[in-house]
């Protein structure tokens, strides 16, 4: 896949575009769907399947204010959005000229104009122009007149909720992760180095990775049967372990900390990278009145864990 970032990198200058619209957070299986579609439309038209996507996400620069985590870094999404087939991903800054561009004028001078569209794949609640105002139904008008079409998906179900990214929001920070999953179409993950720790597991018994935090949404305080895999060759694979996400209530500590606990394994993880692979909940985060109470309970965690790994 060709990744061109910067809207001065967009011409239309490629066979018969099919593009796909979106922010594509989380790139779930709603995204898949609008991805999907655009492979096809492009392959039947000997033409070329592109994405166009915006960073910042647009949330973060309307509203600065907030603190908006996303479900995956710049890196992660382009990634995944290339490993479904995708030809071109254009990455158009999102900045204060974009955000005041009408709806006719998006539609005329970028999705026309500039990126020569054929074809046009979005959501059914997807809003564009300034102010959110332009409409599927606007979008279709404009392209009957500047000459593209617009198709647009059904919705993707899951267990009777429409999949989207703030319900797989909402569900992570709940701490259930099973049911994201299924709305991701894979397992969610999170991704960082590991740095040096305090090393209370290791005096629990339970030696564990300190991730430096990354810079996405992590899920609810708890407990978490996982697996990790090594971003580098260090021929470790893949192992099974449990993931604490919480502030140490027990220690009286107030930091946020995200800490691994890997069966089986006892080399030196430091300066590594690694990518956590959250499979389901255990528990959630609670104080103990003494180590041997919270040694004791973690041993029954990673039991548990160990149950639900060799089910998965």
């Amino acid at each position: 896949m060709k990744l061109l970032i910067g809207a001065s990198n967009i011409k239309p200058n490629v066979n018969y575009p099919v593009v796909a619209i979106g922010n594509f957070d989380g790139v779930h299986l709603g995204h898949q769907a609008i991805l999907a579609e655009t492979i096809k439309r492009a392959k039947l038209n000997d033409g070329t399947a592109v994405v166009l996507t915006f960073e910042p996400h647009p949330r973060r620069y309307l509203k600065p204010e907030e603190t908006f985590k996303l479900l995956n870094t710049f890196q992660i999404k382009t990634r995944i959005i290339e490993a479904h087939g995708i030809d071109i991903t254009y990455t158009a800054e999102f900045n204060k000229a974009f955000a005041e561009l009408s709806p006719e004028a998006f539609a005329t001078k970028f999705l026309h104009e500039k990126m020569g569209c054929k074809e046009v794949v979005v959501g059914k609640n997807f809003r564009f122009g300034k102010d959110h105002a332009g409409t599927l139904d606007d979008l279709i008008r404009f392209g009957e007149t500047l000459g593209f079409k617009v198709i647009s998906p059904e919705p993707v179900i899951v267990e009777g909720r429409v999949v989207s990214s703030s319900e797989i929001r909402t569900l992570l920070l709940e701490g259930k992760v099973a049911l994201a999953s299924k709305m991701l179409g894979r397992y969610y993950t999170l991704e960082g180095k590991v740095i040096r720790g305090d090393d209370m597991g290791a005096a629990l018994g339970f030696p564990t990775a300190n991730l430096r935090l990354p810079n996405e949404l992590i899920p609810k305080k708890g407990i978490y049967a996982a697996r990790a895999d090594f971003l580098k060759t260090d021929g470790y694979g893949t192992k099974d372990g449990v993931v604490y996400i919480g502030s140490k209530p027990t220690f009286d500590k107030n930091v946020l900390s995200l800490e691994v606990h890997l069966f089986d394994f006892s080399k030196d993880l430091y300066e590594k990278r690694l990518r956590v692979t959250l499979i389901d909940w255990i528990r959630g985060d609670e104080y103990f009145e003494d180590k041997a109470a919270l040694s004791n309970q973690i041993q029954k965690d990673v039991d548990k864990a160990k149950a639900v790994l060799a089910r998965k």
